[in-house]
């Protein structure tokens, strides 16, 4: 089976929100068979109710039939030799043959109903259940025959769309959130603009940024924390956005007591950004903090009186005192800042709107730092969400899990109330993300760990089945390396010795010793790897919904419980790969894939011509040679089901 890589982008760009694919096997919608399936011990039943009954039929002909034909036929046989003796020959040959009709028929009759009872008895029950099998099976397959050609035409794969605007995926491996992100983002970039926050620390969004750049989608991608300044993540914001989304990604998962101090953060924040004149950056801000603590500040970013103002008038020396924590705190989370963005005293220009939009937290920024970018682009997407102008994009959060349960309710209010569809994944399935568990359409992939396993097995329904396909693919190649190594050593000594005997007479006495040691060590080995090309689909067995069948499903399975008058289980696939499968396409036939962007439009990043995928990046869809300058993540430790 070959799968051709323009023939997939072609697919996977295609309008209409999807999450994957369901498998539609023919045989399970092909109508079932009217007839049931023959019964052995109904068989057995049958055989010895026809046995009674052919033995009662002969016993009846024996007592009624037989006894009364015989005697009826000698009755009239003596009639006729009667008659004959008369010389009534006519008469005579006619009750003659009466005779013979009358205990012909009652001997025939007992005759066929014995010949009957002897087979009605030797009957063999099990024999006649086989032939019935058999003869049902035929009917069987000629039924399923028809049905299949009926069900010709029908593609086996149909797209499994999210029924409702907000998904949230729990659990999965990163193959898995590589291969959904793809196949989600793709279609969501086909009928509108897309902004993806991939909080992963593994890249997930890498092979969707690399499909979008083959298909020629206008985008651009940042990395976080090293393009903070070019990504327009806080140029966006007015000062007071700035204050307030600080502030709360400053106090991101703080417990309710820290309101007082985030409430004296923000209005620290304020006044300095007052004077400031409104011209707030983070290299200002951490200037005008440095500036109250009496700390040097790197010249050009502050005019004398703003020093002045906020070295020495802003703060009442009591009220200094104070709140000397808050300025401590905030001086280090500025400073960080400012180190990204630069020391300038104004922001870069954000950069014009693309239609695809990723932001990337850095492998290696799991810090505080990266709780920080964190909660600063949860904020700026939430105003994105809110203030767009043109048509509403699509949001897509990846590592959900580093986000406080408050902070995701506003950006999905957001989300909801401007009609935008959101997507979150999350690694886990415990304490925020279990308490937003039910906010909208859930879907589990993988959940190594047995308690989120229990709790997904709860949500969903122990009494619920499902099945999966399983799609192989995998490239090919051989590859042999062996090695030998010897090594051998030894060596020896012999000496002799004689004398002679000095008083018991003439002769001689000698001696003799040999030692010799000898040692080898010998080792070899082998390196071997082996591939192939193939794709192939077949289907499997179909699995109960268990905590033990949830830690162990397949990279990219997904099991999407939708709530339509009750709960529905569904199956879905999300390996890029199947949209390039014979059936595998969602739409017939596949539109043209739409530009909704003129070329004028693209960041400057973009405007070299971009390369289609090719079979060898198709394999996996990783943007090694990406013109997005995309960077691949170090595998996570424990392989690549670190997400567990």
């Amino acid at each position: 089976m070959t799968v051709q890589p323009a023939l997939v982008l072609d697919r996977l760009f295609t309008p209409g929100a999807r999450l994957g694919w369901v498998f539609r096997d023919p045989r399970r919608m092909a109508a079932p068979f009217p007839e049931p399936r023959p019964d052995p011990e109904r068989t057995r039943d049958q055989v010895a109710a026809r046995a009674a009954a052919a033995q009662a039929r002969y016993a009846r002909a024996r007592r009624w039939v037989v006894k009364p034909s015989l005697a009826a036929g000698l009755t009239l046989a003596l009639a006729a030799g009667y008659l004959d003796g008369r010389h009534h020959v006519v008469a005579a040959v006619v009750f003659g043959l009466a005779a013979a009709a009358a205990a012909g028929s009652g001997l025939g009759y007992t005759a066929g109903t014995w010949w009957w009872q002897r087979q009605a008895a030797a009957a063999d029950p099990d024999g006649e259940y086989h032939q019935a099998r058999d003869a049902w099976e035929e009917r069987a397959a000629a039924h399923q025959r028809t049905e299949l050609a009926r069900l010709g035409p029908v593609p086996s794969w149909s797209s499994a769309e999210p029924p409702t605007r907000r998904t949230d995926v729990f659990g999965g491996s990163l193959p898995g959130w590589r291969g959904l992100l793809t196949v989600h983002g793709a279609s969501l970039l086909a009928a509108r603009p897309l902004l993806v926050v991939d909080l992963s620390g593994q890249l997930a969004s890498d092979p969707l940024t690399a499909a979008a750049q083959a298909a020629r989608v206008p985008g651009a991608w940042y990395a976080l924390p090293a393009d903070l300044d070019r990504c327009g993540l806080l140029t966006r914001l007015t000062a007071a956005q700035f204050a307030d989304a600080l502030t709360e990604a400053i106090h991101a998962g703080a417990p309710g007591g820290a309101r007082t101090d985030r409430a004296v953060d923000v209005r620290i924040l304020e006044q300095l950004g007052a004077v400031l004149g409104g011209r707030v950056s983070p290299a200002r801000l951490a200037a005008a903090v440095a500036a109250a603590l009496g700390h040097p500040v790197p010249p050009g970013l502050l005019s004398a009186r703003e020093h002045a103002t906020a070295s020495g008038g802003l703060f009442p020396a009591g009220y200094q005192q104070q709140i000397i924590g808050n300025l401590v705190r905030l001086d280090a989370f500025l400073a960080d800042l400012a180190r990204y963005t630069g020391y300038a005293p104004v922001l870069s220009p954000p950069p014009a709107p693309a239609w695809y939009t990723c932001l990337a937290l850095d492998p290696a920024a799991r810090s505080a730092r990266g709780e920080m970018l964190t909660a600063l682009a949860v904020q700026w997407l939430t105003v994105q969400v809110s203030a767009s102008p043109a048509s509403t994009p699509a949001v897509i959060v990846a590592g959900a899990d580093e986000i406080t349960r408050p902070h995701l309710e506003r950006l999905a209010g957001a989300c909801e109330q401007r009609g935008v569809p959101l997507t979150f994944l999350f690694r886990h399935l415990r304490e925020d993300s279990l308490a937003v568990l039910g906010g909208g359409t859930a879907a589990f992939m993988r959940l190594g760990h047995h308690a989120e396993a229990e709790q997904a097995a709860n949500y969903l329904g122990r009494r619920h089945t499902f099945v999966l396909s399983q799609l192989t693919a995998s490239h090919g190649g051989s590859e042999s390396l062996t090695r030998s190594d010897s090594y051998g050593h030894g060596d020896g000594t012999t000496s002799s010795s004689s004398w002679a005997e000095l008083s018991l007479g003439p002769g001689s006495r000698s001696d003799g010793r040999s030692t010799s040691r000898n040692w080898s060590a010998g080792s070899s080995w082998a390196d071997g790897t082996n591939w192939s090309d193939a794709a192939s689909l077949q289907r499997v067995y179909e699995y109960a919904v268990e905590p033990a069948v949830l830690q162990s499903l397949p990279d990219h399975a997904l099991l999407l419980a939708a709530r339509d008058g009750g709960r529905h289980l569904r199956a879905v696939e999300c390996d890029p790969a199947i949209s390039g499968l014979a059936g595998g396409r969602s739409r017939l036939p596949v539109p043209a894939r739409p530009h909704p962007v003129p070329a004028q439009a693209r960041p400057a990043e973009l405007t070299t011509p971009l390369p289609r995928l090719t079979p060898a990046r198709l394999g996996g869809l990783y943007p090694r040679d990406s013109g997005y300058t995309v960077r691949t993540a170090p595998p996570p430790p424990g392989g690549t089901d670190a997400y567990q």
